[in-house]
């Protein structure tokens, strides 16, 4: 039940509650609703990579260069730089910087692509290989402290529809 201010059941409310709080003061004509999900999900990904790069920091591999190792790993093949930052939603410069990283360290090579002389395909060595395993499982039982608190239906249910969003926003792109 939604109390005055637009807490539900009597709840304090969080952040986002307090932020359209904020501009309905302002701007009462316009409506906040849409920032109670959008500004949520914004919100909660945000604090949520901070957390989950500590995570990683503390297994010695950075954001970028695990968001390359684990699409590596998951497509289990090679890939060119462009298919990296098309689904890693970089940029192509910023593909480089990390793959190039990633090579100094010997977690990947990049070598010629046979179907492209002026490309280069990146693959995950051994050492790759085995620097993935751990860290993934950090990862893994980071994200299910955080979700331990639902129910396994509401899992379920936010799983459904946050999936229909991403679905709406991914089609919106292409």
């Amino acid at each position: 039940m939604m109390a005055p201010g637009g807490y539900v059941d009597g709840n304090q409310g969080d952040y986002i509650d307090r932020v359209q709080d904020q501009w309905q003061g302002i701007f009462p004509d316009v409506s906040s609703e849409p920032a109670g999900i959008i500004g949520r999900v914004r919100r909660l990904a945000q604090l949520i990579q901070l957390q989950s790069d500590s995570v990683l920091m503390s297994c010695g591999i950075g954001r970028a260069e695990f968001d390359i190792l684990a699409l590596l790993t998951r497509t289990g093949r090679a890939m060119t730089p462009s298919e990296l930052a098309s689904d890693l939603l970089t940029s192509p410069a910023g593909t480089t910087k990390r793959i190039n990283k990633l090579v100094d360290a010997r977690l990947v090579t990049r070598e010629s692509n046979p179907e492209d002389g002026r490309g280069a395909l990146i693959s995950l060595t051994s050492r790759g290989q085995e620097t993935i395993l751990p860290v993934l499982r950090s990862v893994s039982d980071f994200e299910a402290k955080l979700t331990a608190f639902m129910s396994p239906q509401d899992r379920i249910d936010l799983t459904t529809l946050l999936r229909s969003l991403l679905t709406h926003v991914e089609a919106a792109e292409r």
